[in-house]
């Protein structure tokens, strides 16, 4: 966080979640994204890409059904929403996300 702070001038806002702490990315006011240590401590530090879906859980059933597999999740974030990373057939990962009613205002 002091690296990406210094760089881009973020702030940051800290919650728990069952993991541990889950630090908010904050720009100029704005929510962002999200830091938090990696529930797969055997991959290196990377980002990952979160897409917003209606409900995590369909998109888990899908994932299954064509092949993917869950790599984390699901989760839930208290206030926030509800998470799962997936890793695709051929091997990238990306996270879904389904936001709680007014917790885009939170989070960015």
């Amino acid at each position: 966080m002091t690296f990406y702070g210094e760089v881009f001038g973020w702030s940051f806002r800290t919650i728990q979640i069952a993991e541990g702490p889950y630090h908010i990315i904050e720009n100029q006011g704005e929510s962002i994204g999200g830091i938090m240590g990696s529930p797969a401590p055997a991959m290196p530090s990377n980002w990952t890409g979160y897409i917003t879906v209606k409900n995590v859980d369909d998109i888990i059933q899908r994932v299954e059904r064509l092949g993917g597999t869950i790599l984390f999740g699901p989760e839930d974030i208290p206030d926030i929403g509800r998470f799962c990373w997936i890793k695709d057939p051929q091997g990238a990962i990306i996270a879904a996300i389904s936001y709680h009613i007014n917790a885009k205002n939170k989070i960015g």
